[in-house]
């Protein structure tokens, strides 16, 4: 690395605690008792030479546009297919990648953006540049300035995303690689001036990073709005042998107020009839409800609890996404 591209970086994460303490100046709180209009939400993926980079970006809603970027060591569960982190889940196709996102943050993202190194380029580029912590920077500084040790930095590109989304216009032609093209742009365009954040989250054993499920139900409601409602755990077994049920069945119950906490094979794949098992009569409530949010499915009570959650499902044959 040279010492231009050390200094850069150097410039750039100083200037993050700048645009920290800019943030929480000019961040109003919502009116107490209002109920805030909840943003329209986009997951980017920023695929770089030395790995990616991830942010959900919202816009249109009650509060200023906002953004989380979300570390790639961030462990979740990738619902249909296990545990994993945020840089695996990433590297799937973006609708699976947006509701991996979707079930961390207990927010349901609807758009996904996968831009490449040439993409971003020329949208700063065609800004004219882009100003971060004072330092001028082209399309291919801020390339240079995401990734100074082949690994990208979240800290950097916190601050130059920001700064991107403060000076750059965005064209359907931009995000070829869109669940909708003019729909991610118009998102895009809505958010300038959007604060952004790191999620919280804590460095433990292997190099990855755990997070505080209150902790992000916090950040997410004060970013992008909702009504802040308690995200409840879900076990989904797949039951009926079929492909990528889990991440079918999580599309139903993250809207509803449940995240995936357990996705994995049910002990057999005989199960022609969905289960909704809950530990005790007073769940049956619960029960009920994430069968209606999957339209089939009975209800069962078969305690004691899992420990993990008070809702397990086992998917079966009748379950039709």
């Amino acid at each position: 690395m040279s010492r231009g591209r050390l200094s850069l970086a150097a410039v750039l994460l100083v200037a993050a605690a700048a645009v920290l303490a800019v943030r929480i100046a000019r961040s109003e709180p919502p009116a107490p008792g209002s109920a805030a209009r909840p943003s329209e939400l986009a997951l980017v993926v920023l695929e770089t030479e030395g790995g990616v980079l991830t942010a959900v970006v919202g816009s249109g809603g009650s509060l200023p546009p906002a953004a989380i970027v979300v570390p790639a060591k961030v462990d979740l569960t990738i619902p249909g297919q296990g545990a994993g982190t945020m840089g695996e889940a990433a590297a799937l196709p973006g609708r699976q990648a947006a509701t991996a996102a979707a079930n961390l943050l207990g927010v349901w993202i609807p758009h996904h953006v996968t831009l490449g190194e040439a993409e971003l380029r020329a949208v700063v580029d065609r800004a004219g540049g882009i100003s971060v912590g004072g330092t001028a920077l082209s399309g291919q500084g801020v390339i240079d300035s995401l990734s100074p040790s082949g690994d990208p930095s979240e800290a950097v590109w916190e601050t130059t995303l920001e700064a991107i989304l403060s000076s750059a216009t965005w064209e359907a032609a931009d995000v070829p690689e869109a669940d909708s093209p003019t729909a991610a742009a118009d998102l895009l365009n809505a958010a300038r001036g959007a604060a952004v954040e790191i999620l919280p989250a804590e460095e433990v054993q292997g190099g990855l990073m755990d997070t505080d499920p209150e902790a992000i139900q916090t950040v997410v409601t004060s970013a992008f709005g909702g009504q802040g409602r308690q995200v409840l755990p879900a076990i989904v077994l797949n039951g009926s042998g079929e492909p990528g049920v889990g991440e079918r069945v999580a599309e139903h119950l993250i809207p509803g107020g449940f995240r995936v906490v357990v996705s994995e094979n049910a002990s057999s794949f005989d199960h022609d009839t969905t289960l909704v098992v809950v530990p005790s009569e007073e769940h049956r409530a619960l029960g009920e409800r994430v069968r209606d949010l999957l339209g089939v499915g009975e209800v069962q009570v078969a305690g004691p609890a899992s420990g993990l959650a008070d809702v397990t499902i086992v998917v079966g044959k009748d379950f039709d996404a």
